[in-house]
């Protein structure tokens, strides 16, 4: 675990470039941007009727849902999380980690945890200002919403970089555009169809949960679109899914990667 830890802090300080910072910035201030739009935009059309602070809670609920625990989660950790393996092939620095003992594994390892722990602190900070431009009716509500979203993003980071971390390692060389076929077709595609393939996804859990801990759309919940859209299934069985299934990625990428023999040199060098 030591190795894991001297990677873990060194991807940390090489975070520090005002390139990966910049990019920091942006995944903390896009859903701060596009709540704010929509805030704007119903405060100015406020004398058109029939936005009910029932209908404006739901709302943002569904919004920042969209915006943060799927969003800035899925993309932040995609960026940092796929090219954990190509990264150190196009360096040409993989021979030199794999003759070491558990080199790999502490590479891999080392790399998912900072794209978790680098992609939580923008996503809970453009919620919670996020969470305050919404202006809900009662304080209890902003409290409620903003601690759903928060376990929402400490669910859906470490999964979303499983994901795309097993996608590294089982292809480095085109992992990017595999990663991005994997959220287009699946994560938005997938998710939203009536059939029991999209209980395979995650959003169809963390998107599960917000209707649950945000207590929204109970009232449709019994309707056979709402069924497959949210299910039925208790908060603890999501949680438990959720957390059983990152860690068997994580797993399954760490065996994979021992048994798989990767090659430093150049596609134009083979």
């Amino acid at each position: 675990m030591g190795n894991v830890g001297a990677v873990f802090l060194f991807e940390w300080k090489r975070a520090f470039t005002w390139q990966r910072m910049l990019w920091w910035w942006v995944l903390a201030l896009f859903p701060v941007f596009i709540v704010g739009l929509v805030v704007f935009t119903v405060e100015r059309d406020a004398d058109v009727p029939g936005v009910s602070d029932d209908m404006w809670v739901e709302l943002c609920v569904w919004l920042l849902f969209a915006l943060v625990p799927m969003l800035v989660a899925m993309l932040g950790t995609l960026l940092w999380a796929t090219p954990a393996v190509s990264a150190e092939l196009e360096r040409r620095s993989w021979v030199y980690l794999a003759v070491r003992p558990h080199g790999g594994t502490a590479v891999l390892l080392g790399k998912y945890l900072a794209s978790v722990t680098w992609v939580i602190p923008p996503a809970i900070l453009g919620l919670t200002v996020s969470v305050l431009l919404c202006q809900f009716a009662r304080p209890e509500q902003t409290l409620q919403v903003w601690w759903t979203m928060v376990r929402l993003i400490l669910l859906s980071a470490p999964a979303y970089a499983a994901i795309y971390l097993l996608l590294g390692v089982v292809m480095p060389r085109r992992a990017m555009v595999l990663a991005v076929a994997y959220t287009l077709i699946f994560e938005l595609i997938i998710s939203f169809v009536p059939a029991v393939i999209n209980k395979f996804t995650v959003q169809y859990r963390l998107r599960s949960l917000a209707a649950e801990w945000c207590q929204v759309s109970l009232a449709r919940r019994d309707s056979p679109a709402m069924q497959t859209l949210i299910g039925s299934e208790p908060p603890w069985q999501h949680v438990g899914i959720l957390i059983l299934f990152t860690t068997l990625l994580v797993a399954g990428s760490v065996v994979l990667l021992r048994a798989c023999e990767f090659s430093s040199a150049a596609e134009s060098d083979m």
